[in-house]
């Protein structure tokens, strides 16, 4: 079954970029866009409206939590959720209180992005 739902995924990190949008795919998500970089991830923002943005909190131009300030005003009707191998408190809160719906801790796993989706809302099964 064909997902209508656009996902765009930021990391600069090719390997993470690919396994995402890889199982994602698998999972019937049609429309999965990359990015790695913040230039790019807000040019792909500015003609596509994404519904869920799964970003990297280390990126090498622009960090994460500062891409989902100017991504909160290019796609304000996106969900946000920021990735990164450190689950240090002060990242989450402060990824929550600039607007992510949630924080994924690498590496991310396919039951985990499901676990993910389903409590967003973009999983059905």
């Amino acid at each position: 079954m064909v997902n209508q739902t656009n996902i765009l995924v930021i990391d600069d990190v090719e390997a993470i970029r690919t396994f995402l949008s890889l199982v994602l795919k698998r999972m019937g998500y049609e429309f999965v866009e990359t990015a790695d970089s913040a230039e790019v991830a807000l040019g792909k923002a500015q003609q596509v409206s994404f519904d869920l943005i799964l970003l990297d909190i280390n990126l090498p131009s622009m960090n994460g939590l500062e891409l989902l300030k100017h991504l909160s005003v290019k796609s304000p009707n996106s969900k946000v959720v920021m990735c990164s191998a450190s689950s240090s408190d002060d990242n989450i809160r402060q990824a929550i209180a600039d607007g992510a719906e949630g924080f994924l801790v690498k590496p991310v796993t396919q039951t985990n992005l499901v676990s993910l989706l389903r409590r967003l809302g973009f999983a059905s099964n």
